[in-house]
């Protein structure tokens, strides 16, 4: 990979994850920056819990794009090395994305999107792991992070090469990273548990604030 290559697909990786998907879509359909509601996370359960599913399901579409598209240029500039330094970029663009004050989500959807485009006998472990922790705990962020450990165990059961494994490796620690405060209220038993049922949305919420200004 030539420093050029390097620069394009970070340039590209990073301001395509920029886009976050979670926030233009509060932004565009409520008024609303889903960073002031719920966890604060910008991300896809976050979404989910105070949009419902049908304005989760385009933050859905537009993360796994951005992903895709980013990862994209990676293959098709360098190969697979290119998809590991594009999904690095494209994770980090989500993380801190540049367009809203570098205040994202924890990156587990396009990492997932990753995942599948690198290798999808590495991102079916991780589902697998994901889906396992997320049915007995009900606990999202324990199968995010669960699925985060695997990426580097196997990229280097499969490839056996240290650039590579080094580069998962990274991505590991960022999303756990992300994930500090979760792993906390865990650790102390508050996580949130993941359930299908009605919450409180923003626009509820916003319904609420109107009514009792009355």
């Amino acid at each position: 990979m030539t420093l050029t290559q390097f620069a394009i697909i970070a340039v590209c990786g990073y301001l395509l994850g920029s886009l976050s998907f979670a926030i233009i879509v509060s932004k565009v359909t409520l008024g609303k920056d889903i960073r002031n509601y719920g966890s604060g996370n910008a991300g896809l359960t976050n979404a989910y819990r105070t949009m419902g599913a049908g304005k989760t399901l385009f933050v859905l579409l537009g993360d796994i794009a951005k992903g895709a598209a980013a990862i994209s240029i990676g293959a098709l500039l360098v190969g697979p090395v290119g998809k590991l330094v594009a999904g690095i970029f494209v994770i980090l663009g989500h993380m801190f994305p540049v367009y809203f004050g570098f205040r994202g989500g924890k990156g587990v959807l396009v990492g997932a999107v990753m995942l599948l485009l690198f290798d999808w006998r590495i991102f079916l472990i991780a589902f697998v792991l994901f889906f396992l922790a997320v049915a007995v705990t009900r606990w999202i962020s324990l199968g995010s992070i669960l699925g985060a450990v695997s990426f580097p165990i196997t990229t280097l059961l499969f490839y056996r090469d240290s650039v590579l494994t080094a580069m998962a490796f990274g991505m590991a620690v960022a999303v756990i990273f992300m994930h500090r405060s979760n792993i906390m209220r865990m650790l102390h038993g508050e996580e949130n548990r993941f359930s299908f049922k009605s919450k409180k949305t923003i626009e509820k919420i916003a319904s609420d604030g109107e009514e009792s200004g009355k």
